[in-house]
């Protein structure tokens, strides 16, 4: 893995480029404490995984992230910050980051960290050298077979642990008719899946939020135990918001009486990004 590193302090810059030759991660093909001057570096040498810190001098990281993303998608991003305002945090998660390495640096984190992106990026590349090789067997255009979509959000569904929850066939169906009619988790959507079960549309929303709630509890009990597991720091992150995942492991905790609250809409559009993601 090719990594760059952004940060207006050259100490944290050193630590960070240390870290990453010293412990076999990958190798550092660039660095700046300029973010301006080191978006025309990253967009021309292309790192894989780009360090970057939340606050500096000039443009902050997430504005660097936004006008680097808007011409190079395939590029993953690691935010480095003491930050812990819940806003900023989120508004960073939107930006496209993958994760958080907080400051001070610990390098148990960042080597966690890290090896979690890295191995983000070497799954989409597999799955799409699989499928590539597919599509050079079936030559032409091949329509995608109706509910085919399963095998492929059944593994971010299985790291939740929501596979034995009954909410997830709907949540099957619902995914169907958004990819089928390239159309967004809407009312129309929902009654489909009503149909599709033979129930009623408040059911199978009831149903659907449980698994949801389900999975929510697992992701946050995954981060409390370890921050950078895959399950909280790659799965989870598709599909629930930073401040619900941190509400949740509050509640869990005993430091807050209410924990995170799910979203229908939210969820399905991140499982449809991660359904994307892998075709990449």
């Amino acid at each position: 893995m090719k990594y760059y590193i952004v940060d207006d302090n050259i100490g944290t810059v050193k630590t960070l480029e240390n870290v990453v030759r010293s412990r076999g991660i990958g190798t550092v093909c660039g660095y700046s404490t300029d973010p301006e001057e080191a978006i025309e570096e990253i967009l021309d040498d292309r790192p894989d995984i780009v360090l970057v810190d939340l606050l500096m001098g000039g443009i902050d990281g997430i504005t660097m992230v936004n006008l680097i993303r808007e011409k190079n998608q395939s590029i993953s991003f690691v935010m480095i910050s003491k930050v812990t305002d819940k806003e900023m945090v989120q508004d960073a998660y939107n930006a496209g980051i993958e994760f958080f390495i907080n400051k001070p640096i610990n390098i148990t984190e960042v080597e966690k960290v890290l090896a979690n992106v890295a191995e983000k990026i070497k799954m989409k590349s597999i799955v799409s050298n699989i499928r590539g090789m597919f599509d050079d067997e079936k030559a032409g255009d091949v329509e995608i077979e109706t509910g085919s979509y399963k095998k492929d959000i059944d593994t971010l569904l299985g790291m939740l642990g929501m596979l034995g929850e009954k909410g997830t066939r709907d949540i099957y169906n619902l995914f169907e008719y958004m990819m089928e009619k390239s159309a967004n988790c809407d009312k129309a959507a929902l009654e489909y899946a009503a149909e599709i079960s033979g129930d009623t549309v408040k059911n199978v929303e009831q149903r659907i939020r449980r698994a949801m709630k389900k999975g929510l509890t697992n992701a946050a009990n995954a981060g409390i135990d370890d921050y950078g597991n895959d399950v909280f720091s790659v799965y989870a992150s598709y599909v629930f918001d930073f401040k619900s995942l941190k509400d949740e492991m509050n509640m869990i905790e005993g430091k807050s009486s209410n924990g995170g609250r799910v979203s229908i809409t939210k969820f399905m559009e991140g499982l449809r990004l991660y359904y994307n993601s892998l075709r990449q």
